[in-house]
């Protein structure tokens, strides 16, 4: 299975980064020259600057407009460089990472979702979004809620990963953004490195891909590890990936209409009545009711490594806190800007125009 990662705006380029670190093609996409520059693992081929023209390279400083702008003048030099990258040679996903409360990702991710979908109808569009922190203030919060609206309308599915859960860890900002950042690649490459992969029994493309066709909706990535001499149920083990602890989320997994869970290990360990028993469990919890599944035994192996997706999510407590504090903050911006041109038209109503004072000052 071949996927291609699309990194846009700060946030999304440093995920794209540490994915090329671990062997993934990756694309850089950026209005920031200096963010560009600052990468490690993309080759210099692979990153493009857009919106040269409108920001002069400096970024577009959290204005999901300009971000909009940016990409929608450079999108046809976009498609060329993707073009050329993908060749004659399949994509079967296209990962978009990005940040919900930025400017060129929040604002340029969506317009490219609907570009590549429609250039290769054939391959799926995946959007991995970061949330903003409530800390961070409105702004973020009112550029996450549009565009995960936009991005609805185009991604099959979006894997949005709340930075709140930064909070949780207790470490320095610079050291849990770093964290998550890891986490985000850690996860997904798991995955993907078990797909067409011999097992006893294998997830493919096709299972991933059905998965991940969810219509919009939100997904999420489960992650649980455990040294093997510590395993001592392994059903305790997959359960853990879905848990609030495993997943970087605030979902309500009983939503999901689709799960996928891959299990590798030692062979011993494996056991089926403990992996079927977390799986029916699953699959009476959620409300698709469909779990495709994947193991893994590997004799070289002194750990017990558990991925699982969850899509088709329609529940979410993060999407709901961010897009109800958005429509209270437009509402309420709305009605005081209304209030301000009324006020402003009474203020001003009654007064008369320079000819009514200065009668005659000009000879015709």
């Amino acid at each position: 299975m071949r996927a291609l990662i699309i990194g846009i705006g700060q946030c999304g380029t440093k995920i794209a980064d540490l994915f090329a670190l671990v062997d993934f093609e990756a694309i850089a996409i950026n209005t920031s020259k200096s963010d560009l520059e600052y990468l490690k693992h993309i080759p210099q081929e692979r990153r493009i600057l857009i919106g040269e023209s409108l920001t002069g390279g400096k970024g577009v400083n959290a204005n999901p407009v300009l971000g909009r702008e940016a990409m929608k003048r450079d999108l046809s030099l976009v498609m060329r460089k993707m073009n050329s990258v993908i060749g004659y040679e399949d994509v079967d996903i296209f990962f978009l990472t990005f940040g919900f409360g930025g400017g060129t990702g929040a604002g340029g991710t969506p317009v490219l979702a609907e570009a590549l979908k429609e250039e290769y109808p054939d391959s799926l569009v995946v959007a991995i979004g970061a949330l903003p922190l409530k800390e961070e203030g409105i702004r973020p919060t009112i550029n996450a809620a549009i565009t995960i609206d936009k991005l609805s309308k185009f991604a099959d599915s979006i894997i949005a990963i709340d930075n709140n859960k930064l909070k949780e860890t207790g470490m320095g900002i610079s050291r849990a953004y770093e964290k998550i950042n890891y986490t985000i690649v850690e996860r997904i490459a798991s995955l993907l490195a078990l797909i067409d992969v011999p097992g006893e029994q294998t997830l493919d493309a096709s299972d991933l891909k059905f998965v991940l066709k969810a219509f919009g909706s939100f997904a999420t990535v489960g992650y649980a590890k455990a040294e093997a001499n510590k395993v001592k149920n392994l059903s305790r083990l997959i359960l853990k990936s879905f848990e609030n602890e495993g997943l970087y989320l605030d979902a309500n997994i009983e939503s999901a209409l689709y799960g996928l869970v891959a299990i590798h290990g030692p062979p011993e360990l494996l056991k089926a009545n403990e992996i079927f028993e977390a799986l029916d469990y699953l699959a009476q919890k959620i409300k698709g009711k469909q779990i495709f599944r994947g193991f893994y035994p590997d004799p070289r192996e002194r750990e017990v490594e558990v991925v699982t997706l969850l899509s088709g999510i329609y529940e979410s407590r993060s999407i709901e806190n961010i897009i109800l504090t958005a429509k209270r903050y437009a509402q309420s911006f709305i009605k005081a800007k209304e209030e301000a041109e009324v006020r402003k038209r009474e203020l001003l109503s009654g007064l008369p125009d320079f000819d009514d004072l200065y009668p005659g000052e000009i000879n015709e």
